[in-house]
């Protein structure tokens, strides 16, 4: 079963300011806003312009210790999309990207929670591998792959 485990002991907001892409006052700031909006802290720093979802993706990666994959350079081959509902692929924020025998490899936005990934791993009969991808290249893969009205038949 796949488990999502910091590899790091650090916080998101510690290593975007150990990588000097933010300092300790914006994410004070992004912290503050965080607490009023309910977003995670990545989505605020992104929101007021201070990282990309790139920064925010490949600091998830070092975090997780997982690769980082651009989603949209990616071909997703039809018959992994029917492998989970897509509303619950949008929920987690997560897409499958291809499938080797047992194997289904899936991009994720930021981390899912161990009974989301058991879930996922049942209902497709495989064994999922981790990449970390940006919201945005997730969102744009689900829309680009299902067609309109495929979230209410799942």
């Amino acid at each position: 079963m796949v488990r999502m485990a910091r590899m790091s002991t650090k916080k998101l907001g510690e290593l975007l300011i150990e990588a000097g892409l933010i300092d300790q006052a914006k994410l004070e700031e992004a912290l503050k806003q965080q607490k009023g909006s309910g977003e995670r802290v990545g989505e605020a720093l992104t929101r007021l312009g201070w990282v990309t979802e790139r920064d925010i993706a490949r600091t998830v990666a070092t975090q997780f210790a997982l690769p980082y994959l651009a989603v949209s350079q990616y071909f997703i081959p039809k018959e992994v999309l029917n492998l989970i509902p897509v509303q619950e692929l949008a929920d987690h924020r997560c897409v499958p990207l291809d499938r080797f025998g047992r194997l289904l490899t899936m991009a994720i936005a930021g981390p899912v929670d161990s009974q989301a990934l058991l879930r996922m791993e049942q209902r497709s009969g495989c064994e999922i591998c981790l990449y970390v991808s940006t919201a945005s290249e997730i969102e744009g893969a689900l829309a680009k792959n299902f067609p309109a009205g495929a979230k209410e038949e799942s």
